[in-house]
């Protein structure tokens, strides 16, 4: 009788426990179906946001004219962005463009917000242009041991201090677009072996995407 309440009694545990390895299991599949979907979500989120916004743009004008075609609009609004574009990159349309530019800066409202916009624009085209990051290094701070990871972008001699100074964007995760300036002494600077493109992943992915390890070389015994 006691033999047989113990085989019930494991079985019932060896039932419990298979039972929460099994929800141990969901959830970890749950959370990485999650990880994975996000990306993909917001790739379509954004697309088919920017999408009804360019297709806005030019399709209230179609339809007063009586012309709805689908997918007309679009075309007609990637026509218009593409001869601004090139509008930009002349002579003519770059003064035409400084002349309707000056006309919102007189405007309270709108030149504040023209130009808190094109401020934002202007910070994230200097983001991506890599060339104005010298390399990546690290800053130790709040304490010892632990580091900040930075872009070094220039250098300068400080004749009050008579020390030569490194400035070190120190950009915050996930959104490399914002961050501090530091300027601190060359020599407490930390270079680092990190690719500019491997510590922006770093910082994008809040540390979850980690560059790949070398394998050390195997010395000769």
């Amino acid at each position: 009788m006691i033999s047989r309440f113990q085989n019930i009694r494991n079985s019932t545990i060896g039932a419990v426990r298979d039972w929460r390895q099994t929800l141990a299991l969901l959830r970890n599949k749950f959370f990485t179906g999650i990880v994975v979907a996000i990306p993909i979500i917001v790739t379509v989120w954004v697309l088919n946001l920017a999408y009804g916004f360019i297709t806005g743009i030019s399709e209230p004008l179609l339809h007063k004219l009586g012309i709805d075609f689908a997918g007309l609009s679009f075309l007609v609004t990637l026509i218009m962005l593409i001869a601004l574009g090139f509008m930009a990159t002349n002579v003519l349309g770059q003064r035409i463009l400084d002349w309707f530019e000056r006309l919102l800066l007189r405007i309270p409202l709108v030149a504040t917000i023209y130009t808190g916009v094109k401020q934002v624009i202007d910070s994230i085209k200097s983001f991506n242009n890599v060339s104005n990051f010298k390399r990546v290094a690290y800053i130790e701070y709040p304490s010892e041991g632990c580091k900040l990871i930075g872009f070094v972008t220039g250098q300068f001699y400080d004749e009050r201090l008579s020390i030569e100074m490194t400035s070190v964007v120190i950009p915050t995760a996930p959104n490399p677009m914002t961050g501090l300036v530091v300027v601190v002494p060359s020599h407490k600077v930390i270079d680092s072996s990190l690719t500019i493109e491997e510590a922006t992943k770093m910082i994008v992915s809040a540390g979850l995407v980690a560059p790949k390890r070398k394998s050390e070389p195997v010395l000769a015994s």
